[in-house]
């Protein structure tokens, strides 16, 4: 979004930027790399010779047939999206055996091969955004809460992204521009301080993937405080609440894409506190902090359930 689309907010709301436009950015960081982009225009211009040439393309599907390769149609990529580069990368190193047989055979148009250089180059960035794949539209085209999701697939995508003692010089350096543009723009601390908040609210996740946990129950506590000073305590207790809407949240079960992603996360990164207290129930403060005992200490939800029913 412009700038100027957002001032109206600026000093009501902290500004939650587009977790898959941030993706996005931080990726052609590794791709914008000199030798990589210069590799895939070398690709793209190959790719177009079979575009343009229906002779090229029969010649292709029939070395599919001969080599037993699945007769898929290459791809190109779109500027807008880079896991179309990544798409695009993958079926030509899947079908490179066949697209090379072509080529060879002509001579006008074996300049077109593509050098071992680049297709070392090719393979190392298939290497590097393949994990990062599933997190393009995770988010996209979801009718539920998807903010409280955004730690849990951070968390995920930057551990996808340490570096191996195996790495190459050009592995090492994508995955580390990937992850620096990632921590830039996650890195203020009170977009972190909301997105630790909503992860906490999200039954599913809790304090699972939370790095300010003191911060974020100080702060929520705060404002529920301040909430409670004009309206008054609800004297209902959070367990008899959950036990009221569980069964509500038992029949309306719906699998996503997002779902599936965050159920792996959810099983990789397992374990909590498992400290018991007491609750006086005294003040509004002993009753808030019990509240959120009471929260840390109930299941958590499997993914495949609404956070929000």
């Amino acid at each position: 979004m412009h700038p100027t689309t957002k001032m109206p907010f600026k000093d009501d709301y902290t500004w939650i930027p587009c977790f898959g436009h941030n993706l996005h950015l931080a990726v052609n960081k590794a791709i914008n790399i000199d030798r990589v982009s210069a590799a895939l225009t070398r690709l793209y211009r190959t790719l177009s010779a079979f575009t343009r040439s229906s002779k090229l393309s029969r010649q292709l599907k029939t070395r599919q047939k001969q080599l037993g390769l699945p007769e898929h149609n290459l791809i190109h990529d779109a500027p807008t999206r880079w896991n179309s580069s990544y798409d695009m990368v993958e079926r030509f190193l899947e079908q490179q055996q066949a697209l090379c047989a072509v080529l060879a055979e002509d001579r006008k148009k074996r300049h077109l091969m593509p050098k071992d250089n680049d297709i070392t180059i090719l393979e190392t960035l298939k290497e590097v955004l393949e994990p990062l794949s599933p997190f393009t539209d995770a988010l996209s085209g979801e009718k539920h809460t998807t903010l409280s999701s955004v730690l849990p697939l951070l968390w995920k995508m930057l551990s996808c992204l340490r570096d191996k003692e195996d790495d190459s010089v050009l592995t090492g350096e994508m995955k580390s521009l990937v992850r620096e543009s990632i921590n830039q723009r996650y890195g203020n601390r009170e977009v972190q301080l909301l997105l630790n908040t909503a992860t906490y609210l999200d039954p599913r996740f809790k304090a699972s993937f939370v790095a300010l946990e003191d911060d974020m129950k100080q702060s929520l506590l705060e404002q529920v405080g301040n909430a409670d000073d004009g309206a008054g305590t609800s004297e209902t207790p959070m367990a008899t609440r959950a036990e009221a809407s569980s069964q509500s949240r038992l029949s309306k079960k719906s699998k996503t894409d997002l779902n599936h992603l965050l159920s792996a996360i959810q099983g990789e990164k397992k374990g909590r506190d498992d400290d018991t207290s007491s609750q006086a129930g005294l003040s509004t403060q002993e009753k808030l902090n019990g509240e959120v005992l009471v929260y840390s200490k109930m299941p958590e939800l499997s993914t495949d359930e609404d956070p929000l029913i």
